[in-house]
């Protein structure tokens, strides 16, 4: 997964915000943070996120996951070789 200060920056970049709570939430408990990242869970940790920092930080969390995925994508097609 990307460090946590990419995803900062990839937030700031897109929104003008870094939304620090939310990728703090994501990514700071090692024990939670496979839940939290768990496809089947989406639609329950979207609800979450909604009712605890609303609508702009769902698209956030939904575009974390994202980035997630196409990084280990990425780092597994390099283990390959197919992909440089």
């Amino acid at each position: 997964m990307p460090p946590l200060d990419a995803h900062l920056k990839n937030s700031k970049k897109r929104t003008g915000k870094e939304y620090e709570e939310l990728h703090h939430w994501m990514d700071n408990d090692k024990i939670k943070s496979p839940e939290v990242h768990d496809i089947s869970k989406i639609p329950a940790n979207i609800k979450y996120v909604s009712r605890k920092w609303g609508e702009e930080e769902v698209a956030e969390f939904v575009l974390h996951i994202k980035e997630d995925m196409e990084h280990r994508l990425k780092d597994n097609l390099q283990y390959f070789g197919l992909f440089k």
